[in-house]
């Protein structure tokens, strides 16, 4: 068995703490809102989504990025076994699973979303990019809850439904980012309906006023999905302040995409850091 000293496990979380401030400064600082002791097993879970995620950003190849993921799937296989890989993130990952019991299907279902990732067009419709949306911020935002001390199946499903909303918020704010890396994250059966090519989203000459009107109407009503699941979930009762303030900063990404007319390519995708503090200071459970 692979024993991880308390030394190691200290500087692996003040590497990950590090690293996700600066590239998931959002979700960082929702985790921040939870109790000391809790905070090292919500850094292992986003450094694991951010792990997984960050596969088709540094490989350009699909198959070199299938290993990778496939890395990340043994790496579950040794953690299982009591012999864990070294890896900042899986030395801190390891014991958040042993002390929280933490499904493993629901961290499969994270890296199995990322394989979508390699793919230029990879949403036929509305349902699969909510489905990619669940499958990735929905499921670690119910592992967060569960760290948190949720148990009970409503509020799980609560969680899940703030984080997929989350996650769509987040793939409509990434549309400018993968439109420059030729990457179209539009519903492609709506896209077909509205006569657009690939080419009017990703290159901003060929975007008119008709391909713009096409673009906002479907981020609308994606943005309308993403926060009538947010709404939704408040109905389960009082869910733990990471993960509302998760919700929180949703809103305010929605709130700032409806102000400039559901073009993705105007509108700021990122918050200063005092708009980020201030709305997670008035987030409630």
């Amino acid at each position: 068995m692979t024993t991880v000293s308390d030394t190691e496990r200290a500087a692996a979380l003040t590497a990950s703490a590090e690293e996700l401030t600066r590239l998931d400064p959002d979700r960082f600082a929702c985790l921040m809102l939870a109790d000391p002791e809790r905070r090292a097993d919500l850094v292992a879970l986003l450094g694991f989504a951010f792990e997984t995620a960050k596969t088709a950003e540094v490989v350009s190849e699909t198959m070199i990025g299938a290993i990778r993921l496939q890395w990340w799937r043994e790496a579950l296989d040794g953690i299982e076994a009591g012999t864990p890989r070294r890896h900042q993130v899986i030395d801190l990952l390891a014991p958040a699973i042993a002390a929280h019991d933490l499904p493993r299907d629901r961290l499969e279902r994270m890296i199995d979303a990322r394989e979508a990732d390699f793919e230029p067009t990879p949403f036929a419709d509305a349902a699969a990019v909510e489905a990619y949306a669940r499958d990735t911020a929905g499921q670690l935002a119910r592992l967060q809850a569960r760290v948190l001390g949720v148990t009970d199946g409503v509020r799980l499903d609560a969680a899940e439904a703030v984080g997929t909303g989350f996650g769509l918020a987040g793939v409509l704010r990434a549309l400018p980012h993968q439109a420059r890396r030729r990457r179209v994250l539009l519903p492609r059966d709506r896209m077909a309906a509205a006569g657009l090519g690939t080419g009017q989203v990703i290159e901003p000459h060929l975007r008119d006023q008709a391909v713009t009107a096409a673009i906002t109407t479907m981020v609308a009503d994606l943005a309308g999905r993403a926060g009538g699941l947010i709404a939704d979930a408040r109905k389960a009762g009082r869910l733990p302040r990471p993960v509302a303030g998760q919700a929180a900063l949703a809103r305010v990404h929605l709130a700032r995409l409806a102000r400039a007319g559901h073009d993705p390519f105007t509108a700021p995708a990122v918050l200063s850091p005092a708009r980020r503090a201030f709305t997670l200071l008035l987030a409630r459970g």
